[in-house]
């Protein structure tokens, strides 16, 4: 799970930077209200060209980012379904600071392990490459399928914060780099 240049790769994905023609399998993701039900919205096409724009100025500065996330074989092979990766949550003044885990992926491709199998890969960047010495992960309490991939990566719930868009308390995970 090394890098290898401009991308991750595991045993089933590649995590890769992102392309032009993502933006639109991006905005179906970002509108499907299944995928978005614990975040703070679904996203139209003009907010989802924002948040790319937000992620390639990420990786400019910081050297790291959320992913675009490929099945290598299978019917969603070649496919975009989604992100994965690390950044700093300016949503959350709070915890901007911190970097965050995290990750969203197309409903088509949930209960194949593919969420957990692309944060464990950015975990280890994180810890590894660039040397973070810790991650937290911002999860909306009632989300089982993201508690479940942060539990698998490591992580437990440090504590509750609002979120003003949601107004609701959300769970921060956390975990240490090792050797921490």
């Amino acid at each position: 799970m090394a890098p290898q240049g401009e991308a991750l790769r595991t045993e089933r994905l590649i995590l890769r930077r992102w392309r032009p023609e993502d933006q639109e399998a991006m905005a179906a993701i970002n509108s499907d209200p299944a995928v978005t039900e614990f975040l703070n919205g679904r996203m139209d096409a003009a907010e989802t060209a924002a948040f790319l724009d937000r992620t390639r100025k990420h990786w400019a500065e910081h050297g790291f980012g959320h992913w675009a996330v490929e099945p290598l074989d299978g019917p969603l092979a070649g496919e975009l379904i989604g992100f994965v990766g690390v950044a700093y949550p300016g949503y959350l003044p709070e915890l901007a600071a911190r970097p965050e885990l995290g990750w969203r992926l197309a409903a088509p491709s949930w209960g194949k392990g593919y969420a957990t199998e692309a944060a464990l890969a950015a975990r280890d960047d994180a810890f590894g490459r660039l040397g973070l010495g810790e991650l937290i992960s911002i999860v909306h309490p009632e989300n089982e399928r993201s508690r479940r991939v942060t539990t698998k990566v490591g992580m437990t719930i440090e504590r509750q914060i609002p979120n003003p868009a949601l107004g609701r308390d959300i769970d921060v995970w956390q975990v240490d780099a090792p050797g921490v």
